[in-house]
């Protein structure tokens, strides 16, 4: 196949996950219009075994694929080399331990063929095998990048999700590459370029991602260093998704960044709390930094008066809270089940 031919390119950053690899090129090979695609890979494993797998499915299957094997750059640096090395007109950028469902492809293509100004896709995606959305299933176009940044909140982190004309994401890797952290949301430069430019954004409300997010077990024994807990969520969630979004104020407004930040800001703590009770985080040194970054935000006084309680009450408020709303969305169930008999 002529590069001018590949419509869209499929990039996967990988490493050390053969397992979880396998299992997602499997349902690439499940796909329809595979002919139209092509798959380019960032394996920076210290072994063979995911090229092995490459060898053996994509390559025996006919499929252009693209195969890099080096170093480990980190993720945001793969993201950036693989829209530097792909050729297609697209790319969707997908994580190696999510899975892909069948039609998805074929949806994407239809979409690209259809709108000759499409800059955009965000694919939604489901938590789990229970169907729950990240977004509402409709399909719509979004009016502006404000509309798709705040409508998206901390939705837009997923790798899985973003679908993007490669010629105009390549405008701002210059960009990127200056805001390299490691895992920090450097990739997002390029996206929020895209949607800052002349062109249509589409939500595509059909869930054709399934995140396979890290299990509560798995994700204490990540965090945990030499026996200490070190959870870095609050460095790349509070403070470098911030600094890379004001990078494009002028671009999207003062009042969308700001309500984007807000929603960012207000699952982040949250989940610090709940981090900080079950004892796999803790506060210290965030608390100064959090306040130093949103004090202007309402959701930053809700949040430190309980980082600054001793944790065991924090713990007992955190059960009472618990056992509260389970027991309001009990009696409106209970009530709306009444109504509906009525």
């Amino acid at each position: 196949m002529k590069e001018s031919e590949i419509k869209l390119s499929l990039c996967i950053p990988t490493y050390n996950r053969p397992r979880q690899f396998r299992r997602l090129v499997n349902h690439i090979l499940r796909q329809t219009r595979i002919n139209e695609i092509e798959v380019v890979i960032r394996d920076d494993s210290p072994n063979e075994t995911t090229q092995e797998i490459v060898n053996e499915l994509l390559i025996a299957s006919g499929i252009p694929t693209r195969y890099f094997h080096g170093e480990k750059i980190g993720l945001d640096a793969a993201n950036i080399f693989l829209v530097e090395n792909a050729t297609g007109q697209f790319v969707w950028w997908f994580s190696d331990d999510e899975e892909m469902r069948e039609g998805a492809i074929d949806h994407v293509l239809t979409l690209i063929d259809g709108d000759k100004d499409l800059k955009y896709i965000w694919a939604n995606f489901d938590f789990g095998m229970n169907g729950n959305h990240a977004q509402p299933t409709t399909c719509k176009y979004f009016k502006s990048g404000d509309q798709a940044i705040v409508e998206l909140g901390t939705h837009i982190g997923l790798l899985s999700t973003h679908i993007f004309h490669r010629a105009t994401a390549l405008q701002a890797v210059e960009l990127a590459n200056k805001n390299l952290m490691g895992f920090a949301f450097a990739g997002l430069v390029l996206i929020f370029h895209v949607i800052t430019t002349k062109g249509n954004y589409y939500l595509l409300g059909t869930s054709y991602v399934l995140n396979n997010p890290t299990g509560i077990d798995e994700f204490k024994e990540i965090i945990v260093r030499n026996g200490k807990i070190e959870n870095t969520a609050f460095d790349v969630y509070g403070i470098h998704f911030r600094q890379v979004l004001m990078l494009y104020r002028g671009k999207f407004s003062d009042k969308a960044i700001r309500k984007t930040l807000s929603i960012n800001f207000g699952s982040l703590w949250r989940g610090m709390l709940v981090g900080w009770v079950g004892g796999w985080d803790t506060p210290k040194g965030k608390r100064m930094r959090m306040l130093k970054l949103y004090w202007s935000y309402p959701e930053c006084w809700i949040a430190l008066p309980l980082f600054c309680m001793p944790r065991p009450v924090v713990k007992v408020l955190y059960q009472a809270y618990k056992i509260f709303f389970a027991h309001r969305k009990f009696v409106l169930q209970d009530r709306l089940q009444v109504w509906l008999g009525k």
